[in-house]
């Protein structure tokens, strides 16, 4: 199983976009994949139209439910592990934990039977980062079209090299994808030209800015179900072929 976690240090980047736009069209492949929300908002949820929950990531980190028991269907081959308000709380709980950079490797063990395993992070520095950066392979980085968004992913950078030295071990930058992507303004090459000196061969061809991407959570619908032309679904649809076509990951993941 591919374990991927979409990060980055600012809001509005296109993570929940990226992570339920890229998880639809590998299901759409044939490709049986897991969705795990880590943020508190529960937009994954939402931009799949699910409302209907009784159990969540919440629940799992108290211990009053198995992973595998809050598994909700979501589409066909797409399944999802949703949030809520509570995981606020129940992150705090982990503080007082045992080895607690590393709770999801335990708590997760039972997740079994997926291809992909796409984790859509909070844009903060908490313990649930932490440890999706632990428990994750891989780390694809949306990145705007706005310097301080370019900003937020050279931290991170600095940020996933500090808990690589602490554990031992940890995660590679694998992707970056610069999103919001608009010709029409001159900032847009700019951003994505420092993303391509800094990162080099890791950054993908850019997800055009589209309105279709913001309409399609409101209405519970992911790109592919309410704009199958669209540039996003377009966009994203090339994504997941980069993605589905990736050469595995080398056994040493240090950056």
């Amino acid at each position: 199983m591919r374990k991927i976690a979409i990060v980055g240090f600012k809001g509005g980047i296109g993570k929940t976009t990226t992570c339920v736009s890229l998880g639809a069209a590998l299901a759409l492949r044939g490709h049986r994949v897991l969705l795990i929300d880590t943020d508190t908002q529960a937009n994954v949820a939402i931009a799949l139209g699910i409302s209907q929950y009784q159990k969540s990531l919440a629940d799992v980190l108290i211990r009053k439910a198995k992973a595998e028991e809050c598994i909700v269907p979501a589409r066909p081959n797409l399944d999802m592990l949703p949030s809520s308000l509570a995981l606020f709380k129940a992150q705090q709980r982990m503080v007082l934990e045992m080895a607690r950079e590393e709770i999801f490797a335990e708590l997760f063990a039972g997740l079994n039977g997926y291809e992909y395993l796409l984790m859509d992070c909070a844009p903060s520095v908490s313990l649930l980062t932490v440890n999706a950066m632990a428990y994750v392979d891989e780390v694809f980085i949306p990145v705007s079209m706005e310097l301080l968004a370019l900003a937020g992913a050279q931290q991170f950078l600095e940020y996933l090299k500090s808990i690589n030295r602490m554990l031992g071990k940890g995660a590679t930058i694998r992707l970056i994808i610069p999103t919001f992507f608009d010709p029409r303004r001159q900032v847009s090459p700019r951003v994505l030209a420092a993303l391509e000196k800094t990162f080099g061969d890791r950054v993908t061809l850019p997800i055009r800015v589209d309105t279709k991407l913001s309409e399609a959570p409101g209405v519970g619908k992911t790109i592919f179900e309410y704009a199958p032309r669209s540039r996003g679904a377009v966009d994203y649809a090339r994504l997941t072929e980069l993605v589905a076509t990736m050469p595995p990951l080398e056994q040493d993941k240090t950056e």
